[in-house]
């Protein structure tokens, strides 16, 4: 199956240094190594900081391929995972045998992130590492710092205007061009679906094929997360909560619960802290998958009836997720996310503080307010891409987009409105049921031969799917981990 182990743990076979001296611009050079259980080559591919610039210094990029076992069937698949802030070539899994046996797969890393310039803000990550981060004072202490680790990096002579979403396309334009390929085909995650839409936009005869997971508009950018849009997804949920009887009898309305709950939580719990902010963006994060959502409802619900459990590890949660990103080299890369997104239509001077928290509204849109609240108004102030690239236009590639009915992060209704009329040649696949990426990890096997097909003869089938019921009663509950959060708690510091 895809995207089942993580590749972090592999250590590169890179080229020596010697061997990178004199290099010009769509240089590619390799060296045979490992990647996961396999042969693979590893890279170095020299790219220009920011081609519109004349004279740009040349960045490096590592590049792997793992080439077909047996029989070359189909185009190389050409991997793009989500974020932004991941990485391409370390945070991505591994392919199936069908994919392993019959195609070359190729993960070009991303700028700012797997190669010699890392854009990381540990200014603004230290920033988030305070009570009620939701508050305007504390949004607007975050922007102060993103905007002076921005300045960090331009002082360091990084041109950032270079680290957008078409300099990623040309990136793998140049990587299939080293590498010798024809055509390629496209396996886009999330946010890695906005880098297959501008490729196809600028390279359209070198696609074949595109595979699209939790899509989004390329029009709306990064603005998938409205408030009305997380409530939508919310009330959804709630219907099928009411469809299942043993969850119904634990609660008459999810809703009202989570509402009740969050206007109601203590500050305090068993020695804990509980920061309503901290629960709140906790819970729009796990909302993404639908097994995490279940734990949440159930935590919520749990919360109601006395036991706030699960609601103080959702806020312990946010600090250990504050803490891992402080301290892991491989953690998030902020200034490769805001480049990317503050870069691609996003309004930047939207009042997010105010309009992602919405009178009346379930939950909010919390990222939003926090992340856009943050980096907009100053606070990341890249050169916007060309307007072009900001809107939906038609792409001629046979692309098959796969989502799940409650994605909260890519809600399918955003693409079937406005992304699949401009796909001439596109089909879109909307499980029920399912979250973000549950649409390849619940059914690994289903999604293979779906992959399979499509890649090999432009065939869409979905038939190894069978009908997923979501779990409202966990036997893993969150309240059943909380004990740990309170001794941790009380036996040492935060």
């Amino acid at each position: 199956m895809l995207f089942v182990v993580s590749a972090r743990a592999q250590i590169p076979s890179l080229p020596p240094e010697e061997e990178l001296k004199g290099r010009t611009a769509g240089d590619l050079v390799t060296r045979l190594g490992r990647y996961h259980d396999g042969d693979a080559d590893w890279g170095i591919l020299f790219v220009p900081e920011n081609r519109a610039v004349p004279d740009s210094r040349l960045t490096r990029l590592v590049v792997v391929r793992q080439r077909a076992q047996g029989k070359s069937e189909v185009p190389p698949v050409f991997n793009l995972v989500g974020g932004p802030g991941d990485s391409n070539v370390w945070g991505s899994g591994e392919f199936g045998p069908w994919f392993r046996q019959h195609t070359d797969i190729v993960r070009v890393g991303y700028r700012g992130i797997d190669g010699s310039v890392k854009l990381k803000c540990p200014t603004y990550a230290r920033a988030l590492d305070t009570d009620e981060p939701l508050l305007r004072r504390s949004i607007e202490r975050a922007r102060q710092a993103l905007r002076s680790d921005y300045g960090r990096l331009r002082a360091e002579g990084i041109d950032l205007d270079g680290y957008n979403v078409v300099e990623v396309a040309d990136d793998i334009e140049a990587a299939r061009n080293a590498l010798g390929y024809e055509r390629i085909n496209l396996l886009a995650v999330s946010w890695g679906t906005q880098i297959a839409y501008v490729y196809c936009r600028r390279y359209p005869d070198r696609v074949h094929r595109v595979l699209m997971i939790g899509a989004g508009s390329r029009a709306r950018g990064f603005g998938l997360w409205e408030p009305d849009g997380i409530d939508r997804k919310l009330r959804d949920y709630a219907e099928l909560w009411n469809q299942d009887a043993d969850a119904a009898a634990r609660s008459a309305d999810l809703l009202a619960t989570i509402r009740n709950v969050l206007a109601t939580l203590p500050r305090q719990w068993n020695d804990v802290r509980i920061d309503r902010d901290k629960v709140r963006l906790s819970t729009w994060y796990l909302l993404r998958e639908t097994a995490d959502a279940a734990r949440v409802f159930d935590a919520f619900v749990a919360a109601e009836k006395g036991d706030y459990g699960g609601l103080a590890l959702l806020s312990r949660g946010y600090d250990l997720e504050i803490a891992r990103q402080l301290s892991d080299p491989h953690g998030e890369y902020h200034g490769e996310f805001f480049c990317k997104t503050m870069s691609s239509g996003l309004d930047r001077q939207r009042d997010y503080v105010s309009e992602m928290d919405p009178p009346g509204s379930i939950l909010g849109s919390p990222a939003a307010k926090l992340l856009w609240g943050a980096a907009g108004r100053g606070g990341w102030p890249v050169k916007p891409i060309p307007a072009e690239y900001c809107r939906n236009d038609p792409i001629d590639a046979e692309t098959l987009v796969l989502m799940g009915a409650l994605d909260f992060a890519s809600p399918h209704e955003y693409v079937q409105a406005e992304l699949m009329p401009c796909l001439k040649r596109g089909h879109l696949v909307v499980l029920p049921q399912m979250g973000h990426t549950d649409v390849v990890r619940l059914q690994p096997q289903a999604f293979e031969r779906l992959a399979e097909r499509f890649f090999r003869d432009g065939v869409v089938d979905g038939s190894g799917y069978r009908e997923h019921r979501i779990d409202f009663t966990p036997e893993d509950t969150l309240q059943s981990h909380a004990g740990s959060t309170a001794e941790e708690r009380r036996d040492g510091p935060r």
